[in-house]
């Protein structure tokens, strides 16, 4: 009832304090890639040899891409804890991996206001269950991944237990809600993925260690899951990537924009051709219908994402990790988000504490993708950013930034810190 309470005032606030914010975002210190400790080192495998029952920890994702880097944390805990008991929130994949799921969370794809309203008595429920299983049988350790939302919740409930908590990529509070800092700070230890986030927490009072972005743990594997291209796909083609989004909302109003810069593009470059490779199923009737009436031909490559991605020459790509996946494979993007609502696109321009939304951007420390966000927006602008990428000093610029930035999401080690950070609380002696 507080946070309902406080919502407006404080939102009114970040308003009124976005300039203070903008200043002080420019002056956090970016940790260097050289900082970052090599994995395996933060263990010293001296774990106490009184210990008689095997470690236990719980965990706690709530959606997708969270429990892929949960997978790949636990793959490395095990080499080290391989009698370590798992429990908590996750999906089929966490619990194929041996993990006791007591919720899949991450099956559920819960994601907006509507989706989490819509399943309110689901996530008190999660509450409750993780309040009584620390209660009954408190574990080592609890890691929580991403999911801010219910995990800060689930924080205040270990903090009070006296369990020890370790909230792996934590959330980005600096662009949006810093008052929710006093829900973080009580984490035993908040490992980071943008190097600037470390300087930012501490400065606020929290523990946080910068351990790098956990995407390349996972980028190149994912393709080998991948279906094949399709048969009309020929590299050796001047393609070009439509990337929409991956929500039904993102591509209704994403996808008609693009597809009207993919028309200016072809009028000036002919020899340009489209793709739209894309992963879930329950949008593709909605993605053939905008293909279908559109006036270019595009070609649609469903099951393929990260097969087409290093085929591409540039791509216009929606805001998210989708952002940095594009630029691990050397693609220059543009980052295109259409907002329907006149309070959100004023919203965007006025109330984010950071200068751009990429994370591409916040690495480079300047617009290095083009950022289109909000109503109105311009496809022809679009359009002729996106053919400035394709040859000429822009695209020259544009790869060797790419280069200098990706050992700090393009390269594989972040999982393996957040399990050496773990470890750290699986070693000490049972009490």
């Amino acid at each position: 009832m507080a946070e309902l309470v406080l919502a407006v005032p404080r939102q009114a606030a970040a308003l009124f304090m976005r300039k203070k914010r903008l200043r002080q975002f420019a002056q956090l210190k970016h940790a260097a890639l050289c900082e970052l400790p090599t994995p395996g080192d933060a263990t010293d495998g001296d774990e106490d040899q009184n210990k008689q029952t095997p470690p236990r920890m719980v965990l706690a994702c709530g959606d997708v891409s969270g429990e892929s880097h949960a997978l790949h944390m636990l793959k490395h805990l095990r080499q080290t804890h391989p009698d370590l008991h798992v429990s908590g929130f996750g999906g089929a994949r966490l619990e194929n991996a041996g993990m006791e799921v007591w919720q899949p969370l991450a099956d559920l794809n819960v994601m907006g206001f509507r989706d989490v309203l819509a399943q309110l008595p689901l996530f008190f429920g999660c509450v409750k269950r993780f309040a009584d299983e620390l209660k009954q049988n408190p574990p080592d350790v609890v890691v929580l991944v991403d999911y801010p939302g219910l995990n800060r919740h689930l924080l205040r409930i270990a903090a009070r237990a006296g369990v020890p908590v370790v909230d792996f990529i934590a959330p980005q509070l600096w662009a949006w809600a810093p008052w929710r800092v006093s829900d973080f700070r009580k984490a035993d230890e908040l490992l980071t993925i943008l190097p600037f986030e470390k300087d930012w927490y501490e400065q606020h009072g929290a523990q946080a260690s910068y351990i790098g972005h956990p995407l390349g743990d996972g980028l190149h594997q994912l393709a080998a899951a991948e279906e094949a291209l399709p048969d009309a796909f020929e590299p050796n083609q001047l393609w070009v990537g439509i990337l929409p989004g991956s929500r039904r909302s993102e591509i209704h109003h994403n996808l008609p924009l693009l597809l009207q810069a993919a028309e200016r593009l072809q009028a000036s470059r002919p020899e340009v051709r489209f793709v739209l490779p894309h992963l879930r199923e329950s949008v593709e009737a909605l993605i053939r219908e905008y293909l279908a009436a559109a006036d270019v031909n595009v070609l649609y490559a469903p099951g393929c994402f990260h097969k087409v991605l290093p085929h591409l020459r540039a791509a216009w790509v929606a805001s998210g990790t989708a952002l940095l996946e594009v630029a691990a494979y050397d693609v220059p993007p543009v980052l295109v988000y259409a907002m329907p609502s006149r309070l959100g696109t004023w919203l965007a321009a006025h109330w984010l504490a950071v200068p751009w939304v990429g994370g591409l951007n916040l690495l480079a420390g300047e617009e290095l993708a083009p950022e289109h966000l909000g109503r109105n927006l311009d496809p022809t602008a679009l359009a002729n950013e996106l053919e400035q990428r394709l040859d000429g000093p822009v695209r020259e610029r544009v790869l060797k930034e790419l280069t200098r930035l990706s050992p700090a999401y393009a390269q594989a080690g972040a999982c393996q810190r957040a399990a050496d950070r773990v470890s750290a609380y699986l070693t000490s002696p049972v009490k």
